[in-house]
């Protein structure tokens, strides 16, 4: 008779509370005691069983592993669905810009990064923002006369513009000749000169020439690394890099790539994805291909959001960064292709354009592959929440962004504030939400954007919740940062809960979420991360 085969090994998690959306939303009050004392165990990178310690130390048997959360918690595997990895990781080795938006605090930057650049290698700063700077200053000669033999190049904090000294523009091709792009501008002198300043789309221009620094395989395992640490174990990635995405393909076939990865395909790639037949969810169960992005307008923070109406005391009201026709034909096409899209829109005109390009493509009997998606969704118009469920369209927002632009709303938009960041109104309305982060023009982790959906406020400054109204509970945040995005991927297994038969992507924390005030949820750490049972990349501490 043929010897049964041993047990695969596992991990048996106890000492702490399981927390996911379910579990959040039927808990008591912080300080009750229901749900403590429960365990899970791991097994082939699925939970097997959840229960009490003895019976589940008694399913064990050997060779499994014991975690104890110490009185923390563990959660499910946390997705930003919209970050931007590789940039993410190379922004914390660039020089950036704080509070301070001068000359002199750019040419400290420029010259400490100097001193560490090899020959001829491009100076890159991040953080600047355009609308700190006089237009007298906002020239190519500002920062000619602080680099002047070496390509300089600065981002915008909000990642939709460039500001380049004039050797970056000649090394890039961009002189007075140079036409506008499509939903972009290169801001010119009296001359007709470029100013060095390039807007939405010219700001791409410049981007594919900027040299890359390292290996970019070197840049994945540091970003997986850094993003883990977090608690995040699947990514929406919307960086652009073709190198970018051909080195993730090598550690996926590598079997290193250390979490799950969902890639946007670019709109100007769409021709070609059409032709090879390349459908959303190709790839492999880390790795798949994701939605098409499409940009309908610009930021906040520019003044290049599209809106009904003009910024407050101003006539502009934003850049089309696609036209409305233009929009609707590529989201069609996507559909047809096999194809779910992520269209960009950030004021509510642009939400308006992104909700009737989908409605257009499913009134013509197109239906999409995953659920289509509207990214940030900044401001909307009260009638258009309910859209999003009558559509299946999904609202992909970034708590962090209120904490970080809500003084900027409030003197830009004004009473228009109401229905900005509204998930509360977009879940009465039965909208799916998801979370995430669009780092690198903000900052990640998955913990502040919890604090910041259930807050509204900062809470290291003294001022009273944005909008309080719109506060999302506990539950609904975890359910949007934890299990919702899931459905965009739709790796094959089931993640996002701790139920018997999901995936095993977790992450333990030091505390559990519901037995402190969301005010101290900054103390709140990640000791552990897994996905699929492995935590190779992050060991407890």
């Amino acid at each position: 008779m043929k010897a049964a085969a041993p047990r695969a090994s596992g991990i048996l998690f106890h000492g702490g509370t399981l927390l996911d959306a379910r579990r959040a939303a039927s808990a008591r009050p912080a300080g009750g005691r229901r749900g403590e004392g429960e365990a899970l165990l791991v097994r082939d990178g699925t939970i097997e069983a959840v229960g009490s310690l003895a019976r589940l130390r008694r399913l064990a048997g050997r060779g499994v592993a014991s975690y104890d959360l110490e009185g923390g918690a563990l959660v499910p595997g946390f997705v930003d669905a919209h970050i931007h990895l590789l940039s993410w990781f190379r922004s914390m080795r660039d020089p950036a810009f704080g509070p301070e938006q001068t000359p002199e605090s750019l040419e400290t930057l420029v010259r400490a990064r100097e001193r560490s650049a090899r020959p001829g290698e491009w100076i890159t700063v991040r953080g600047w923002v355009p609308r700190a700077w006089p237009a007298n200053l906002l020239v190519r000669e500002t920062i000619d006369g602080i680099v002047p033999d070496r390509p300089l190049v600065l981002y915008a904090a909000d990642g939709h513009s460039v500001w380049a000294n004039g050797r970056a523009l000649e090394a890039c091709g961009i002189g007075t000749h140079t036409r506008d792009p499509e939903g972009g501008v290169i801001a010119r002198d009296a001359r007709g000169e470029p100013t060095g300043h390039l807007i939405e789309e010219a700001a791409n221009l410049v981007r594919p020439h900027v040299p890359r620094r390292d290996d970019p395989k070197d840049e994945w395992r540091g970003a997986v690394a850094a993003a883990r640490r977090l608690g995040i174990t699947s990514a929406h990635d919307f960086d652009r890099s073709a190198e970018g995405r051909r080195a993730a393909q090598e550690l996926d076939r590598d079997g290193s790539l250390g979490l799950r990865l969902l890639l946007s395909v670019p709109v100007a790639v769409l021709d070609a994805a059409e032709a090879m037949g390349l459908a959303h969810g190709f790839g492999s169960d880390r790795l798949r291909l994701g939605p098409v992005k499409i940009f309908a307008d610009g930021t906040l923070g520019s003044s290049t959001a599209l809106l009904e109406a003009p910024y407050e005391g101003s006539d502009r009201d934003g850049i089309a960064v696609t036209s409305p026709a233009t929009l609707r034909a590529a989201t069609l096409r996507a559909a047809r292709a096999g194809l779910s899209v992520a269209i960009h829109a950030i004021g509510d005109r642009a939400v308006r354009h992104a909700l009737d390009a989908i409605e257009a493509t499913l009134a013509a009997g197109h239906r999409f592959p995953a659920p289509p998606r509207v990214e940030h969704v900044q401001l909307a118009r009260e009638e258009d929440f309910p859209r999003f469920a009558r559509l299946g369209a999904v609202a992909s927002v970034q708590p962090i962004h209120l904490v970080t632009d809500r003084d900027i709303a409030r003197r830009l938009w004004g009473a228009r504030t109401a229905r900005s960041y509204a998930w509360r109104s977009l879940q009465r309305a039965k909208a799916t939400l998801y979370f995430g982060s669009d780092a690198p023009f903000d900052a990640p982790g998955p913990i502040a954007g919890l604090r910041a959906a259930v807050l509204r406020r900062d809470p290291d400054r003294d001022d009273a919740p944005f909008h309080p109204e719109q506060r999302l509970r506990l539950a609904a945040a975890l359910r949007a940062h934890c299990e919702a995005p899931h459905a965009a991927a739709r790796w094959g297994t089931r993640l996002g809960r701790l139920e018997p038969g999901w995936g095993a992507d977790v992450v333990a924390l030091s505390h559990d979420l519901r037995r402190i005030e969301p005010e101290a949820w900054s103390e709140v750490r990640v000791r552990g991360c897994w996905v699929a049972g492995s935590n190779r990349l992050q060991k407890k501490g």
